[in-house]
């Protein structure tokens, strides 16, 4: 039976982790002397350490790099997006400021409400 330490690091893999799960596009982004860091092509992108000697049900396999471009391609449209929402958020809040307590009047001085 496959194990996680089968998976190549920096590439893609589709997988099927046990018999009854469905098929999973997977990452290797980290391999250290004793586990592997699986990055799942999911919505969240969860990231979940394994033991190399853990079992996979399958490795169906791995994609080939055109492949993956094509696959990182899909979502080069939506990373774009996500940087714009930042670049018009510049502006600061300061949610610890203290000031809710204190009220300027009509005529702009301070009115105290303790």
């Amino acid at each position: 039976m496959p194990t996680y330490n089968d998976l190549s690091p920096a590439m893609y893999h589709l997988i099927q982790e046990n018999e009854h799960a469905g098929i999973e596009l997977v990452y290797v982004p980290m391999v250290t002397s004793k586990c592997v860091l699986v990055e799942y092509q999911d919505d969240d992108q969860t990231m979940s350490w394994y033991r190399k000697e853990d079992t996979i049900f399958e490795i169906l396999e791995t994609l080939t790099d055109e492949q993956a471009v094509i696959f990182e391609s899909l979502f080069e449209d939506d990373d774009d997006d996500d940087d714009d929402e930042w670049d018009d958020d510049d502006e600061l809040v300061d949610l610890w400021n203290d000031d809710d307590d204190e009220e300027e009047d009509e005529n702009g001085e301070e009115d105290d409400k303790k």
